[in-house]
């Protein structure tokens, strides 16, 4: 077996551990519990598109207690200027004086005090008046939200039920997951550019292409022909550069919280059955989510660890491991190890890459440089997986060296 096959395998030893427990995933602050299923996958949407330069726990603490209201109040069905329209006096979106530039800026802001973890968590933005949110990108993820919910108004208000439509129109593709994650980038990605924030205030002119692209999506469901060139375009290019899109979806397929809030929506709401559910939740569909690309997995010294000596485009590493994966597909675990679970990095990289822990590295140990893996792999079932633990902070109780998979790919 190759080098990288076996880098593939411990890679998704490390992501199999993070998908163990929701213990080893940050959860949405929501403004108040009883919210119903779609409810919440419209919100973790919503704060992946706001996920730009800017720690991931301020965004899912407190744009996702902002955004959860938001959503409670469109499952009303209001009208969306209602909501979105910074001229009307109920809108999430209004403009405020920023204190920290100086200058009226403006700002996602719900009806509702701090809870109990964003006085906790951000003391010193906590003051007695609702909580309010400002994305990096604000004007471009304004425009990406309205065109989203606009768009949904025709699929029942629910994200549950767009991607049920999207799976039903190519559920006999091969490509099925890309074509999905295409329908989720017509939703909110295709075409935003980059607005400035007085074009926030230029209501008929977002509604207007609001509903452009909601009549181009309704199409796309009913003559998917219409796109397909554009599909052709984003299968060779683009969709190796959403990182957002990749990693809402991937978690609505694998986290423990968010894919059983998935799983009820569609049957609760007779979207999906169980049998449409146990496809789209197979391995086979999870091999075809693509590693959202970001500067973990561009690190150098995990990179020399993954090609050695050879040149590559940090750019591209994402679509470096399709290509072999594609070539070596029956070598990997039986099709179980796919490029996705290089996300990890995420966390592996900060810990054991610029920390310097080759010596203790499963990675290490297949170059000979984890000389002292044998000191943190305890062997100890009564205890976390150390090699987890130190590796990604994740918690998986060792299951004995008999069982454990890892030590099986070290052979």
């Amino acid at each position: 077996m190759s080098k990288l096959n076996k880098i593939f395998e411990i890679v998704s030893f490390y992501d199999n551990a993070r998908w163990n427990s929701e213990e080893n995933y940050n959860l949405i602050n929501f403004y108040k519990e009883g919210l119903d299923d779609d409810t919440k996958l419209l919100t973790h949407w919503l704060c992946y598109i706001t996920d730009r330069q800017m720690g991931f726990e301020r965004i899912f603490d407190i744009g996702g207690f902002v955004f959860s209201e938001l959503i409670s109040e469109y499952k009303k069905k209001p009208p969306i200027r209602e909501l979105l329209n910074p001229s009307e006096y109920n809108s999430f979106v209004k403009k405020e004086f920023d204190k920290k530039e100086n200058k009226y800026k403006h700002f996602f802001i719900g009806t509702k005090l701090p809870n109990t973890k964003i006085i906790k968590n951000y003391p010193a933005e906590v003051k007695d008046a609702p909580v309010k949110f400002k994305p990096r990108f604000l004007p471009s993820d304004y425009l990406s939200i309205l065109y989203t919910l606009h768009t949904l108004e025709k699929f029942d208000y629910s994200l549950s039920n767009y991607i049920a439509q999207a799976y039903k129109t190519f559920k006999d593709e091969e490509d099925l997951i890309q074509r999905v994650l295409f329908a989720l980038y017509l939703l909110s990605y295709y075409e935003i550019g980059q607005p400035r924030y007085e074009n926030i205030t230029e209501w008929e002119t977002n509604i207007k292409n609001a509903e452009n692209r909601r009549d181009i999506i309704c199409q796309y469901f009913e003559e998917p022909e219409s796109k397909e060139d554009e599909f052709k375009t984003f299968q060779k290019n683009t969709r190796f550069h959403l990182k957002r899109a990749w990693c809402s979806l991937r978690d609505f397929l694998k986290s423990p919280k968010f894919s059983q809030y998935f799983k009820n929506s569609m049957l609760k709401n007779k979207y999906l059955n169980e049998k449409e559910l146990e496809n789209l939740f197979g391995i086979e569909m999870l091999c075809q989510l693509e590693l959202p690309g970001d500067v973990w997995n561009n690190n150098p010294k995990f990179q020399k660890c993954i090609r050695d000596d050879e040149k590559f485009d940090n750019s591209k590493f994402n679509q470096f491991l399709r290509e072999h994966y594609n070539s070596n597909e029956s070598n990997l675990k039986y099709g179980k190890a796919y490029p996705e679970q290089f996300d990890i990095t995420f966390d592996f990289v900060p810990r054991m890459c610029d920390k310097n822990n080759c010596d203790i590295c499963p990675i290490g140990c297949l170059s000979g440089e984890g000389k002292d893996f044998d000191k943190i792999c305890l062997n100890d079932t009564s205890k976390y997986c150390p090699v987890v633990l130190v590796g990604c902070g994740y918690k998986k109780i060792c299951v004995g060296s008999e069982k454990c998979e890892l030590l099986q790919i070290l052979k």
